[in-house]
């Protein structure tokens, strides 16, 4: 019976829903260690893989299987043949606090090596800058590289984070971090997601609820949301304060000068098919600095697929039924083509000669 009391006890339990967020396809833990998870989403299949580079910004990495019908995983599985796999990260701990990019990367080879190289990798967001790291530092283990909403040339557009970083001092972002005691708190992330809309999350998101308090599948829904994006997870102090002073300040992997495992990371070194993946609404990761990617890399044009997901936001674009239905089976079929189709050609070739020696 729908009564004033009964709709405000929906209304007060769904905004309070909390719980772990999980995955929600069937998998299995192929490696685990104190930072990451490496899940395996398919039991038999063969060849190169898809390994999933989630974000590291606050929340837990079942994002890239976040429910039917806006699952990564699912998509992936559904359009390729391939075996898919997605690194789970683990919330940081104290002991854990200096970690840097240094131990990020490496922690990606691990789960590269695991799974086989060479793979398709593909990043979201946060986890797109340090897949394209990896993808220049080690060509050779990547077949493909996947960007969906992932920045790249830090500085290109501007934008409300660009505006941030520019307004307030690195001394700043330090004081966050010896709050946390040396972790970057998750609960201070995801408020400072929060103030950077305000309005729709303090106001708009409640009025909607009231609106809707009555139709069960929008409860289910924001119950489903508020799982994923009320949970938190700590990150290392270390490398959240490095990706602040010399990615989103300073752009040094767009201009060479950043420095990771010895090395200097050079976008030339790409030369691998690129998928890069917008949203015409993301105001967190704007339109260029995904696609930007293009013009530092080796890659040629025609092995670059390039989307702006219409109406899209910024997890909207590796989440969103619309880009799960039509941009991501797009950009699968790019790379299936454009990775694979010469090799194929090639090895067919071959075998035309070698029977006409025989």
């Amino acid at each position: 019976m729908n009564t004033p009391y009964a709709d405000l006890m929906k209304f007060f339990q769904t905004a309070s829903s909390r719980g772990k967020p999980e995955f929600i396809s069937p998998n299995r833990k192929i490696f685990e260690d104190k930072a990451v998870v490496l899940r395996r989403f398919d039991e038999d299949r063969t060849g190169d893989p898809i390994l999933i580079v989630p974000p590291q910004a606050g929340h837990h990495s079942s994002i890239a299987d976040y429910a039917p019908g806006q699952s990564l995983v699912q998509t992936c599985l559904k359009h390729t043949a391939r075996p898919v796999y997605v690194i789970e990260w683990k919330s940081s701990t104290l002991s854990r606090r200096e970690e840097t990019i240094d131990d990020l990367v490496q922690q990606v080879m691990l789960c590269v090596k695991k799974a086989g190289a060479p793979v398709v990798l593909a990043g979201l967001c946060q986890g797109g800058w340090l897949a394209t790291i990896y993808a220049a530092l080690f060509p050779g283990d990547v077949r493909a590289l996947m960007l969906a909403a992932a920045p790249i040339d830090f500085t290109a557009g501007g934008g409300k984070i660009q505006d941030i970083v520019n307004t307030l001092p690195l001394m700043y972002y330090q004081y966050l971090v010896n709050c946390g005691g040396g972790n970057m708190s998750g609960d201070l992330m995801l408020m400072g997601w929060k103030m950077m809309n305000a309005y729709d999350r303090f106001v708009r998101d409640y009025l909607n609820l009231w609106i809707h308090v009555r139709d069960e599948n929008y409860l289910k829904r924001t119950k489903t949301f508020s799982r994923w994006y009320e949970y938190t997870q700590d990150i290392s102090g270390r490398w959240y304060l490095e990706a602040v002073e010399k990615l989103f300040m300073q752009n040094r992997l767009i201009k060479g000068t950043l420095e990771v495992l010895c090395e200097y990371v050079d976008l030339q070194n790409i030369s691998c098919p690129l998928a890069l993946l917008a949203g015409e609404r993301d105001d967190i990761t704007l339109i260029p600095q995904v696609h930007n990617l293009e013009l530092y890399a080796s890659t040629p044009r025609d092995q670059i697929f390039k989307a702006v997901i219409p109406l899209a936001g910024h997890i909207s674009v590796f989440m969103g039924r619309r880009a799960l239905q039509h941009e991501w089976p797009a950009a699968l079929a790019f790379v299936e083509e454009a990775a694979y189709s010469i090799k194929g050609r090639i090895a067919a070739s071959d075998l035309t000669g070698l029977a006409a020696a025989g």
